[in-house]
């Protein structure tokens, strides 16, 4: 794969996946994702099938498949690692390392990390596994809402929610 994106869950895998395709249908780039738990078969079979442009993965299953050699992270150009601090809370760290040791040096691949909370381990993470030329972009979390919007929130079910918007 040219880039490589891993997040904790297969949720968020899936996710992934599927906003790339909508944002690629009109290009020829192929995503598969791989993560555990489920179809198993059918993840190695769409490895198999033909040259994967961008793999969405936990890292589990990524290592699985590495290891069986139908991926071979040697080429890629771009890492995502989504979520990083909820990949440190559930022990992912040493599988990740292991995962990024794998592909080009740091200097020659793109790095990118997204975290909702920069804790120092992550941030020392970011600057281990990142070039040093590396731009860190932080929205500030004390930015809320204006204290003269009124925010209300309807309960709603489906067949009722039109009224409730119109209204």
């Amino acid at each position: 794969p040219r880039a490589l994106i891993l997040a904790p869950t297969r949720e968020l895998v899936h996710q992934i996946e599927k906003d790339f395709k909508a944002l690629a249908k009109y290009t020829n780039l192929r995503i598969v994702s791989v993560f555990g738990g489920t179809a198993y078969n059918r993840q190695q079979n769409m490895l198999k099938e033909k040259p994967v442009d961008v793999i969405a993965a936990t890292p589990g299953r990524f290592i699985d498949f590495m290891e069986k050699g139908l991926i071979n992270p040697s080429q890629v150009e771009i890492v995502v690692i989504d979520e990083a601090d909820r990949m440190l809370d559930m022990g992912f760290i040493p599988d990740v390392r292991r995962i990024i040791y794998k592909t080009p040096h740091k200097n020659k691949r793109q790095t990118l990390f997204f975290s909702a909370t920069l804790t120092d381990d992550v941030l020392r993470l970011a600057e281990s596994w990142s070039a040093k030329n590396a731009v860190r972009i932080e929205i500030d979390p004390e930015q809320t809402a204006s204290c003269n919007i009124r925010q209300i929130v309807y309960i709603s079910t489906e067949k009722d929610k039109f009224k409730h918007v119109y209204n």
